[in-house]
């Protein structure tokens, strides 16, 4: 009985230091300061507003729309489920067809001015 209290007296004791240690890495200023830019930076290149309209219409097919807050040229690339870019174009408000594309996930990269997203494509 006395080996498992020591057995968990040690345990808790090397878990409490791991803690205090980790905790000194985040008052760090330095570390703090890497956080906070790598933060801001992830918050940067997020496209303001960005959306993806899908519609489906007899007339025109599936199609959609990549629209944000800002009415500029983006420039969008599609990519299969192997990396494989299979699409590019540059739109300013005009429909992408998806009637060429195979049924599946697709992810969507899309560049407006020095900002990139990624998003996921489902075609149905």
């Amino acid at each position: 009985m006395k080996t498992i209290y020591f057995l968990v007296a040690l345990t808790l004791s090397i878990s409490a230091n791991a803690l205090t240690t980790n905790q000194k890495d985040i008052e760090n200023p330095k570390a703090a300061k890497k956080v906070s830019a790598l933060e801001s930076k992830m918050n940067s290149s997020k496209i303001d507003g960005l959306k993806i309209v899908s519609y489906d219409s007899k007339k025109m097919g599936k199609h959609i729309y990549v629209v944000s807050d800002n009415y500029v040229q983006k420039k969008v690339s599609i990519y299969n489920f192997k990396g494989e870019r299979v699409f590019k174009t540059t739109t300013v408000g005009s429909p992408i067809y998806l009637s060429k594309f195979e049924k599946g996930n697709y992810a969507i990269k899309i560049k407006e001015g020095g900002k990139t997203e990624i998003k996921e494509l489902t075609v149905n």
